[in-house]
C-alpha cells in the first residue's frame, strides 16, 4: 500500500500544478493590462531578477519549457498509475490535455491569441482532471487489493 501513497502524492502534486497552470494561463491576459506599469517598475529598480522577470514575461521559450515539463511529468506519473490500475481513462484524458498544452505552446498564434489562451487553459484543466482520475483509480485499486487480501485471510481462518 505504501507504493500507492507515493503515487497518490505525485498525482496530487500534478493536479495542483496543472490547476495552477490553468489559472495562470487564464489570468495572464488580464495581467497584460498592467505590464506597462510592471515594466516601468522593473526598469526603475534594476533588481538582480530583472532579466529573469523579463524572460518569464515576454519569452515564448519559457512557456514552451513549462509546457514540456508538465507534459513529461504528467505522462510519466499517469503511465506509472496505469501500470498499477490497468485502466486507460486517466492516461487518455491526460494525453488529450498534454496535446492541447503542447499545441497551445508550440503553435504560432500571433493573430489568434484567444485560441492560444483557450488551448493552454483547457489543457491545464484537462491534465489536472487526469491526475484526479488517476488518483481515484489508484485508490480504488488499492482498496480492492486490500479487501481481497482481507477476504483471503477470512477464508483461511
Amino acid at each position: 500500500m505504501r507504493l500507492h501513497r507515493t503515487a497518490l502524492s505525485w498525482d496530487g502534486l500534478g493536479a495542483g500544478a496543472s490547476f495552477a497552470c490553468a489559472v495562470h494561463c487564464a489570468l495572464l491576459p488580464l495581467a497584460f493590462a498592467f505590464l506597462p506599469g510592471l515594466q516601468l517598475a522593473l526598469r526603475s529598480v534594476n533588481h538582480e531578477w530583472h532579466g529573469l522577470a523579463q524572460w518569464l514575461l515576454w519569452s515564448h521559450s519559457a512557456e514552451r519549457m513549462m509546457a514540456s515539463g508538465v507534459a513529461i511529468f504528467a505522462l510519466t506519473v499517469l503511465s506509472i498509475g496505469f501500470s498499477k490500475h490497468r485502466r486507460g481513462s486517466a492516461l487518455l484524458v491526460g494525453g488529450a490535455g498534454v496535446l492541447m498544452l503542447l499545441i497551445g505552446a508550440f503553435g504560432h498564434w500571433h493573430h489568434l491569441a484567444w485560441l492560444h489562451v483557450t488551448l493552454q487553459v483547457c489543457g491545464g484543466l484537462t491534465v489536472a482532471a487526469a491526475h484526479l482520475i488517476n488518483l481515484r483509480l489508484l485508490r480504488e485499486s488499492g482498496n480492492c487489493r486490500a479487501s481481497a487480501i482481507g477476504s483471503a485471510h477470512a477464508q483461511l481462518s
